[in-house]
């Protein structure tokens, strides 16, 4: 019988973060997966998101998912709408995966330093594949361990959040406030519970024949 290839550093995993993958990728709407050191990014890098002097890191993924949605409803959408679902993906995924991670396990991830990368569905140009190289921190004590993992997500959300020019005006309180829009839907989801009240807004509603989503803040001010 032949041997084994060697191993490698790209085929090395730190076992911490080959068992968080197994314990959320149930909970995810996502495929996610874990690699080692030497492993190629996804397409998508989250660090790369944050304020980029010079640059626009988000306009392709914007311009594949205007001529989707385009395309789903048979009209153009208003831009703001492009651009505030990208920005919710943005922040939707690490917010997911630490709020899941300190739910589910004892993990602790900065989104800044877990190596997260992704992949988005060429055509309808929603995230499908993500990517992790760490397992972040082991944190024993639950309480702590959530109230670490939001601050970690709130810190790094708001940079990004902050430094995101999509070229058209979604006002600083419209971003700040889906930073912490999508931490509490992603904690509610994982426990099962119903749509949270939200400061943001998507802009879905303003698309010919939809409405606006559940938890929309325009419904309070009927």
């Amino acid at each position: 019988m032949p041997s084994a290839p060697p191993l490698t550093c790209t085929d090395v995993v730190d076992e911490s973060l080959s068992a968080l993958v197994r314990t959320i990728r149930p909970h995810l709407l996502w495929r996610l997966v874990a690699v080692g050191d030497g492993a190629p990014d996804l397409p998508l890098v989250w660090t790369a998101l944050l304020a980029s002097p010079g640059g626009d890191p988000t306009a392709g993924w914007r311009a594949a998912f205007t001529t989707a949605t385009e395309r789903y409803y048979r009209t153009p959408p208003p831009p703001a709408m492009p651009a505030a679902f990208v920005l919710q993906w943005c922040l939707e995924l690490p917010a997911t995966l630490g709020a899941a991670a300190a739910l589910l396990g004892p993990w602790v991830l900065d989104p800044r330093t877990v190596g997260l990368s992704f992949a988005v569905e060429p055509t309808a140009a929603y995230p499908t594949t993500l990517q992790l190289r760490s397992a972040g921190d082991l944190v024993d004590d639950p309480v702590r361990r959530l109230e670490r993992a939001k601050e970690g997500y709130l810190d790094a959300g708001r940079e990004l959040a902050e430094g995101y020019r999509p070229g058209v005006n979604l006002g600083r309180h419209q971003r700040l406030s889906m930073v912490e829009d999508l931490w509490a839907m992603a904690v509610a989801r994982l426990q099962g519970r119903g749509p949270v009240e939200r400061a943001s807004c998507c802009y879905l509603y303003a698309v010919p024949g939809t409405h606006e989503c559940a938890g929309c803040p325009r419904l309070r001010r009927r």
